[in-house]
């Protein structure tokens, strides 16, 4: 068996995402937020992740420390292409107990996780070190900002 986090694959569009990272932007989801103001009550995300290749290159492994108005929000990302379909997918797991499953898609430079209750956008710039991130999620009948974030690659 292979000790080594490099992989015998061929590259995929997914390798956009490999390295460490971090990034600074502003959390907006809690239980006050309403349609009316989304955005009113705001607070600083900060948050580092790294992701690398399983052993095998089949998979996709991201951790993300995050820590949005102070408080400790981790989350284990699963990426991946499903080989009876062809599709990419994220998995995360968070250390609230939430386990996601989204659909992966890329526009270009665009990609894009829907999930049923939450769905984000990434935009890659410069040469694929900063990301553009704007999450939304749907506690209720409506999409309402979650967060926004820029991430540049530190590696």
């Amino acid at each position: 068996m292979s000790q080594s986090n490099e992989p015998s694959r061929q590259p995929t569009e997914l390798d956009v995402f490999l390295g460490e990272w971090r990034a600074e932007g502003t959390s907006y989801g809690g239980t006050d937020q309403s349609g009316d103001d989304p955005k009113a009550n705001g607070e600083k995300w900060e948050s580092e992740h790294k992701a690398w290749w399983h052993t095998g290159g089949f998979f996709q492994i991201e951790d993300e420390c995050a820590r949005p108005g102070g408080a400790v929000f981790d989350t284990h990302w699963v990426r991946g292409i499903d080989p009876e379909t062809g599709r990419m997918f994220a998995n995360s797991f968070e250390n609230h107990g939430h386990m996601r499953t989204y659909e992966l898609k890329r526009d270009g430079d665009n990609w894009t996780l829907s999930g049923p209750t939450e769905r984000a956008t990434i935009n890659f710039s410069d040469n694929n070190r900063r990301q553009e991130i704007v999450w939304e999620w749907k506690p209720e009948n409506e999409w309402l900002p979650l967060c926004d974030r820029t991430a540049v690659r530190v590696d």
